[in-house]
């Protein structure tokens, strides 16, 4: 894997521990719902799910726009793609599609609505790839990206410095962690008007975000095999993925990620 690409590099080839970590990440909750509310999905609606991984949120969106719409989830890992199509064994109206060159195997304006959740911090080129899910909306369409910032991350009881340096030794596995501050510019630069910004904050004190620790530990750790200048060391760093596990324990855990939810409609 080339560690220069590896931002993307890493979606397409997942090992066999992160793919668990994502089956559990990614599992939908009915929670879930409040991040898609500013896209107004609605029976009937025609939706792609760009970067759709293992499934779940497009399967929860096929319930919510029934048999009389359309959901297709892309996705550049094989694996994904393989399993959420089994998950989507009997609905018709569900379909999922393995994409290897950034190019969306839709005609131009085929949905209604484009949603694009903790995608667009890994993709290599943005404004092709915004240009790209502009081209298969259909006029009057709305896109919805829900997308982190990693300059917003809390982890307690790490403190501040801590944070900044585990998340920049990371940072190889991002092309844009700053994605969400910057969405709203992106897509008015791409033409879209009447757009919307909603930032929705939670706060975790149970260690469900700890798959998310883990993660970047995983990261850190292709940096540092790449001979990197991380900044953390490898022992450093599982000194605080250690704390932060430990911290579950003893009830001085929280993690927190704000989710920019931005929304913008085609002419």
């Amino acid at each position: 894997m080339d560690i220069d690409t590896y931002y993307t590099d890493h979606w397409k080839h997942i090992e066999e521990e992160r793919i668990a970590r994502y089956e559990r990440m990614f599992e939908w909750r009915d929670g879930q719902a409040a991040l898609l509310a500013p896209a107004a999905i609605e029976a009937g609606h025609r939706v792609l799910d760009f970067g759709s991984g293992p499934g779940f949120m497009a399967l929860a969106i096929a319930d919510m726009v029934g048999e009389s719409g359309r959901v297709h989830g892309v996705d550049i890992n094989a694996r994904f793609v393989a399993d959420a199509t089994e998950r989507a064994d009997g609905r018709a109206h569900v379909s999922f599609h393995h994409v290897t060159d950034g190019r969306i195997p839709l005609p131009d304006g085929a949905v209604d609505r484009v949603l694009c959740k903790n995608v667009l911090e890994y993709v290599p080129d943005v404004d092709a790839t915004l240009a790209e899910l502009r081209r298969v909306l259909a006029p009057g369409g709305r896109i919805h990206i829900m997308d982190s910032d990693w300059g917003f991350v809390v982890v307690e009881p790490w403190g501040k410095e801590n944070v900044d340096r585990y998340f920049a030794a990371a940072a190889v596995a991002f092309r844009e962690p700053h994605i969400g501050r910057k969405a709203q510019g992106l897509l008015a630069k791409q033409g879209f008007h009447d757009i919307e910004v909603r930032i929705q904050a939670f706060a975790d004190t149970q260690g469900r975000s700890l798959p998310v620790i883990r993660n970047m530990r995983s990261y850190i750790g292709a940096a540092l095999d790449a001979g990197g200048d991380t900044g953390l060391s490898g022992e450093q760093a599982d000194a605080l993925l250690a704390e932060a596990e430990g911290a579950v324990e003893e009830g001085r855990f929280l993690f927190s990620l704000p989710q920019f939810l931005v929304t913008g409609t085609k002419s």
